[in-house]
């Protein structure tokens, strides 16, 4: 099926702003144009997010609430050599999250136990089986890492046995807090002061980490000459924070502009072993291999099979160790492609047979659909239909389901107004993820439906492409390529700038196996492009005239560099 056609959106600019912005920086006056876009207009504020200095613009860390008391009780525990335990969760913040502070404790001097539950086996978060085995092993202190915040009655198990609880986490604060907790890290906490709300879990892992060594530090812990250089720990971080797909704004941006050199660089033998499987190859990695080749490697343990296995692979010291698991890995992303794939096949049979893709909302579930994949079908059908959908994998009348949604409607307030029909759920605008009685499917479907309809009109459910600025062919260059890289990392949050040209004549084409490669002219001036898909689907002809929207990119060949167009849309 092909994808119905896009909504282009121009976003406003200040073009005063832009102007003074460009005179102030010495910048073009496009790129000055998107800074002011994306809320920089002030010139300190640009200088800021275009640094993105380690070491001057990073928030200290004991602005995050709790960040005093969690350092002091790990500190004591430290010293007094308690037995120490980081609980991850299974998803890719919580594994590299964990992966962070086990290296950091085990460089200076401590071993700790580290603990992931199965997604299938144990779920989501602490679990009084799992706290009763590390009570069992002698553990006398935990560190949650992406969970805890929502295991008030769990961290109260631990505390009656005797064993304290540090509460590391991000997620929405539920209405009861875990009071049992040592410390509670958590920026969204009310009375919390850091400025920053974006961080996932590896972020706030290395920020525990940097209050750590600092407390450490003072209190005489290391030899003059022996303070770790904490900088060597972004690779991880750099992993988790991309995979995760927080924004890349703010202090996560600050971090992984450094933590993708250290990652490119890194002598881990973890980072080696997974680069080796996915095929990348040495040199500065940017953002867009982490989400695509890297990260799901990571993902895929969590899905599919004990992600236990990622903390391992990135702490080991055993290049032997770290090849078998990421070999593992490799092997774990590969069955979940498969797995996806025939999921996908199937919702999508369910959809066009049931005429789901009519409605506001699509809910569709199966007997017998892998948990570890829904989420990811869920976002294939929001590419496909452009609607609010939950996907449902049913087991002996349970089901647990993934929900993702588009802009304009929330999906978790979407699912409280069906709480009554749902035995769990939570997430946040985007995302979401539920439990449901196999009974209540239907029911949910058709008011989920009614909901979504109050939301969104029929222009909502019709895909857009937001589009940074109108430019002719004269504005475009090598240099301004270039020049556009200083807004990177690009990702979440910070998107690749799209760029728009009208009446565009199309002066050559040629089509291979699905790409399509044409020589475009504006103004007089001519550019190559290149757009990616079945040439059936790019209706233009030479001689026609369209308005395009396009990527800027560097293209190098037999050693030149030249300027090319990555189109993502056509309109004669």
């Amino acid at each position: 099926m092909k994808d119905a056609a896009k909504r282009w959106i121009l976003k406003d600019t200040d073009e005063t702003a832009a102007a003074r912005l460009s005179q102030e920086l010495n910048l073009p006056l496009l790129l000055a144009g998107i800074l002011a876009q994306r809320g920089y207009a002030d010139a300190d504020a640009a200088r800021r997010f275009l640094s993105s200095s380690l070491s001057t613009d990073l928030p200290p860390p004991h602005l995050l609430a709790g960040m005093d008391d969690a350092v002091r009780r790990i500190s004591r525990a430290l010293r007094d050599r308690e037995q120490v335990c980081v609980w991850g969760d299974y998803d890719v913040d919580g594994t590299t999250g964990a992966a962070v502070l086990v290296s950091f404790l085990r460089e200076i001097g401590r071993e700790p136990m580290f603990y992931i539950p199965h997604r299938i086996d144990e779920g989501y978060g602490m679990s009084r089986q799992g706290i009763e085995q590390l009570h069992s092993r002698g553990v006398t202190l935990i560190i949650t890492v992406d969970c805890g915040i929502s295991n008030a009655d769990e961290v109260a198990f631990a505390h009656g046995l005797g064993m304290d609880v540090v509460i590391v986490d991000h997620h929405q604060l539920p209405e009861r807090l875990p009071e049992a907790a040592s410390a509670v890290i958590n920026p969204q906490r009310t009375d919390c002061a850091f400025p920053d709300k974006g961080l996932c879990a590896a972020g706030l892992a290395f920020y525990l980490v940097i209050g750590l060594r600092a407390h450490l530090r003072e209190s005489g812990w290391f030899e003059s000459d022996s303070v770790p250089d904490i900088r060597r720990h972004l690779d991880i971080v750099t992993l988790g924070t991309i995979a995760d797909m927080v924004p890349l704004r703010g202090t996560n941006r600050v971090l992984i502009r450094r933590g993708l050199v250290e990652l490119g660089s890194s002598t881990r033998p973890g980072v080696l072993a997974l680069r080796k499987v996915a095929d990348v190859t040495d040199g500065e990695l940017d953002a867009g291999t982490v989400a695509f080749r890297l990260g799901p490697r990571i993902n895929a343990a969590g899905r599919m099979d004990a992600a236990l296995k990622v903390v391992e692979m990135l702490t080991t010291d055993s290049r032997e160790t770290a090849d078998e698991i990421a070999r593992a890995l490799d092997g774990h992303n590969s069955e979940r492609r498969e797995t996806e794939a025939q999921v996908l096949e199937e919702a999508l049979a369910r959809i066009e047979q049931g005429g789901l893709h009519q409605r506001r909302a699509i809910v569709v579930g199966r007997e017998g659909w892998h948990p570890g994949v829904l989420g990811i079908v869920a976002s294939r059908i929001v590419e496909r239909f452009h609607r609010p959908t939950v996907v449902i994998g049913l087991d002996g009348g349970e089901g647990k389901g993934s929900g993702r949604s588009i802009r304009g409607f929330h999906m978790v307030q979407g699912m409280r107004r069906c709480a009554d029909l749902l035995e769990r759920f939570g997430g946040h605008e985007y995302a979401a993820g539920l439990s449901i009685r196999e009974e209540n499917l239907e029911p949910f479907a058709e008011r989920f439906d009614q909901v979504a309809g109050e939301s969104l009109g029929e222009e909502d459910l019709l895909p857009y492409l937001d589009v940074d600025a109108q430019v002719d062919f004269r504005q475009l260059s090598l240099g301004l390529v270039r020049q556009m890289r200083l807004l990177g990392p690009f990702g979440v949050g910070n998107p690749e700038p799209v760029f728009q040209t009208r009446g565009v004549e199309v002066c050559e084409r040629r089509d291979f196996n699905r790409v399509s490669r044409l020589r475009l002219r504006h103004n007089d001036h001519s550019v190559t492009a290149v757009i990616f898909g079945p040439p059936e689907d790019l209706p233009v002809r030479v001689k026609d005239n369209v308005d395009i929207a396009y990527r800027i990119r560097e293209n190098e060949w037999q050693g030149t560099c030249s300027m090319e167009l990555r189109l993502l849309d056509v309109r004669t």
